[in-house]
């Protein structure tokens, strides 16, 4: 996790994209932790997906992992054959 710092003493790269695109990866873990709270499988892939694309963290992997592993819920009998 970058320190908050708006330049990198080392090298002097400005840091403000890359705090951007950490926060905005934390954000959707949140989320989609809210929705398989909810037991929305399907929008907390989709959250999880885009937090990876962003900034895959640890707790993201980790995530991703157990949601890949559960059973997916079965499709609605709507009554037709």
């Amino acid at each position: 996790m970058l320190n908050g710092a708006a330049m990198c003493r080392r090298c002097r790269t400005e840091l403000g994209t890359a705090q951007r695109v950490e926060r905005e990866a934390q954000i959707l873990v949140g989320a989609a932790i809210d929705h398989l709270m909810r037991g929305d499988t399907t929008t907390a892939t989709s959250l999880l997906r885009r937090a990876m694309v962003r900034h895959a963290t640890p707790e993201a992997r980790f995530l991703w992992r157990v949601v890949a592993a559960a059973p997916q819920p079965a499709e609605p009998d709507n009554g037709t054959v």
